[in-house]
Formats: structure tokens, sequence, C-alpha cells
């Protein structure tokens, strides 16, 4: 079943948290660091006036891994004035369309044109606290920017972006883990702190964003955190955070390379498993363990709708149930291939979960 876009979409009244996944058309590998840099300001920027946070990101060389939290539209936005609204643009001010619409405000204030102001602060509310219109509004920045570095023209993505809806501290954790793994699975880095376009790199260096980002994927939101949790060290934080990250496999000597990093004399080994390594686990009728599997490039976190609890899951299937076929139950899948704990997903993935 291929999922419409509807499906990535929370239940409204509470705030949400999503993976999205989007990758460059002919999946090349288009971005070098002057370009990982300037999307990691991007990102920043957008997200400031978007109103979404932030909790985890990565930007590879074809396509980037964001973990967002985006609040409850209408509760966002009650008590904001069309004032409020207008000068929200002022965090976009640096792109020429966004200082003419400053421009157009203040044009229509001083010769009393009410309905000109309304109609520029009914645009940006249509922008704020929705990740539809965060997705469309980064990605096209990210385009006009290369396309004007690089003298090119055209679409620089392949479709619409992914999207999984997580919900649950577990889940969240898992997937903020995958995200940061993403440098070391690929084999450009033997340790994540070593790549600075993801947000651990970002958090191990100081930024704050970054370090409250790990602690809502470690301890939960703040909201559904219980007191003695409520606001969490950077020390508490990182030191849980490593055990997914680091604990990930021994070093060994001879192995194959991870773009060519050595650690005190000794080769670290490649950052993901085999395909081979994979199949012959799975064959044997066992599981790789919850941190093997997040060196893997795992479906799951990009294709499973939504990554949660068995009750979450289900609650999600019941409010879509006519989307489903008559003869499904229960909406709750368990993940395969690995030792994933009570976290389900709502798509039964069955081929290439793992690879």
């Amino acid at each position: 079943m291929r999922k419409p876009r509807a499906f990535q979409l929370g239940e409204p009244g509470s705030a949400h948290f999503y993976h999205v996944v989007s990758r460059v058309a002919g999946r090349e590998i288009l971005f070098g660091d002057a370009e990982r840099e300037a999307f990691m300001e991007m990102l920043g920027k957008q997200l400031a006036f978007s109103g979404l946070t932030g909790v985890a990101w990565c930007f590879m060389g074809n396509h980037f891994h964001l973990l967002l939290k985006v609040p409850d539209k209408e509760s966002a936005l009650a008590g904001w004035t069309e004032d409020d609204l207008v000068g929200r643009l002022e965090l976009l001010r640096d792109d020429l369309a966004t200082r003419m619409q400053l421009s157009d405000a203040a044009m229509f204030r001083k010769n009393g044109h009410a309905e000109g102001v309304a109609k520029i602060a009914a645009g940006v509310r249509a922008r704020l606290f929705d990740l539809s219109a965060f997705m469309k509004e980064f990605k096209m920045r990210m385009t006009g920017w290369y396309n004007q570095k690089h003298g090119r023209v055209g679409t620089l993505w392949e479709g619409a972006f992914k999207c999984v809806l997580v919900e649950g501290t577990h889940a969240l954790e898992m997937v903020s883990a995958y995200i940061d793994l993403n440098p070391l699975r690929a084999g450009l880095v033997a340790d994540p702190i070593d790549y600075r376009w993801c947000g651990y790199a970002a958090a191990a260096s100081g930024d704050e964003a970054a370090r409250k980002g790990i602690a809502r994927a470690v301890f939960g939101p703040e909201e559904t955190r219980v007191k003695e949790t409520k606001r969490p060290s950077w020390a508490k934080t990182v030191a849980r955070y490593r055990v997914l990250l680091y604990g990930l496999g021994e070093e060994r000597a001879g192995e194959e390379r991870a773009g060519g990093v050595t650690v005190d004399g000794v080769e670290k080994r490649k950052g993901g498993f085999s395909p081979k390594e994979i199949r012959e686990v799975l064959a044997s009728g066992g599981k790789l363990s919850l941190a093997q599997a997040l060196r893997c490039r795992v479906r799951y976190m990009t294709d499973g709708v939504v990554l949660g609890s068995k009750g979450f899951v289900n609650g999600f299937f019941a409010s879509k149930r006519e989307h489903f076929g008559k003869k499904r139950l229960e909406g709750a899948r368990k993940l395969r291939g690995a030792e994933w704990g009570k976290m389900r997903t709502l798509r039964d993935l069955r081929v290439d979960v793992i690879g």
C-alpha cells in the first residue's frame, strides 16, 4: 500500500514528531562542504521562522535527514495578531522576496490599506507551524542557492519528501541515533562527532539547540518528563546517548577502513555491516541487536509511516480506518530483523527491511 500524504500528519490538538528524508534527483553526490554548511545555516533560519523545532539532523552528499517537532498549529497561533504575523517575516529578511513583502506591508499600513496587510498576514499564517509548508520552503531555498552557485536550472530533488510519524521516547531516541549514524554507515567517519553536519557533532561543539534536541530524544519532550528529568544536564544526556552511538561494536585492526581513519594506530572498522553479514544472521534465524540494526539502512525509519508504541500505532490506524482493507483488524505491526523491543510500525515491510 502506497501511503497518501495525509498519513504523514498526526491528529490535531497536540505536537507531533516526524522523521523526514529528501534525496536529490538521480541520487548523485552533489553536496560538498560548502553546500552542507550553507544548508545548515538555512535550516536554522527556516526553523526559527516556521516555529518547528529540530531534534536531530544530518546533511549528506545527496540527501538529508531531519527529526522535527511540529506544534499543534491552532494552539501555537492562539493570540497572534496581524502585526505578529507580519513581523515574523523579519526572521527571513535576507531573502529578497521577503523584504519586498515587508516593504509592501509598511506601504499598506501607511496608506490605510487594511486588506493588503491582512492578506500578507494570512499568507504568513499558512506557512507557520506546518510541516509541509516548512519542507516546501526549505527545499526551495536550498534549490535556489544551489542552482545560483552552480549555474544550473530545474528541480534539485527526487519527488516528495519521505515522512514517518514518530511517537514515544524510545522511538525518538532510536530515530535520532539512526540519523546521527548516517555518516558512520557511509564510511565517511569513524565517529559521528567528526562529521560536522549532523546534530550530534553540533551538540558536542556546544550548540545549545542541538543539545536540547538530543535531550528531547533521550528524555522525551519537556512536557512529558517526570520531575527529576525536567532539566537534564548535558553530561547526563550525552552519557546516555553515547551508549547507543558508541557502544556499537568493537574496533578491529586489519578490517576495512572507514574513510582512512585511524585511532591510536588502529584502523577503524567501516560503520555498517555488509549485505552478506546481514543475510547470514537473518538466514540463521537470528536477529541483529538494536545497536547493530542502527548501523544499517533500515526501511522502517523512512517507510514505516508511523513508529511508536502499540497503542499509539493502533490509535492512528483507527483514526484512518477508511484507508485500509476490511480484513485488517489492527494497525500495529512488529518490526522485523532486529531486537526492537516494544516499538511497532504501521507498515508491515517484508522485503529488504535491513540492508
